[in-house]
């Protein structure tokens, strides 16, 4: 697996980014991180009970975040382009124990039709049980106006060698 950098993190500083998911900054936030694993971007994170919704389970609306956000890391670094959320079709199948540990999201994209991306995601608890599944949809912008207008980097600042 490769890390992904995250070059947004140096805008984090003075607060110009301040992403629940993934800046290194929000003091209530997931500070996710990524690697890019052959066709998949994964993630793995750390569950807190402030993030339950049962009693020692993980809230569903974080899992669903949990799950976009990778969709939208998967845009930046396999699309290499931004794009914003159109849908997120999640299941959920398993309950996600607290007390069970590391949480791994995949992502991968399945297809793409004009310009939407199809991104199928997997959240898996510290067992490696699939215990959500999300369907993300992603309206991808070309890579000019997403520079221009978005503030994307282009891909090779997620990846610098």
């Amino acid at each position: 697996m490769r890390k992904i950098t995250n070059p947004f993190s140096h805008a984090a500083d003075n607060g110009a980014y301040n992403c629940f998911g993934c800046s290194p900054a929000n003091e209530h936030g997931l500070h996710l991180e990524f690697w890019e694993d052959g066709d998949e971007l994964v993630a793995k994170w750390q569950p807190q009970n402030e993030y339950e919704g049962w009693i020692g389970v993980l809230h569903g609306g974080i899992q669903a975040t949990l799950m976009d956000e990778a969709a939208a890391w998967l845009v930046f670094v396999k699309m290499k382009t931004s794009g914003v959320t159109s849908f997120l079709n999640v299941s959920y199948s398993k309950p996600v124990h607290i007390s069970k540990g590391e949480i791994t999201i995949r992502a991968r994209l399945m297809a793409i039709e004009k310009h939407i991306a199809s991104i199928e995601c997997i959240l898996q608890d510290g067992d490696g049980r699939a215990c959500a599944k999300a369907e993300a949809g992603y309206f991808c912008f070309p890579e000019k106006i997403a520079r221009a207008k978005y503030n994307y980097p282009g891909a090779d600042a997620f990846t610098p060698e």
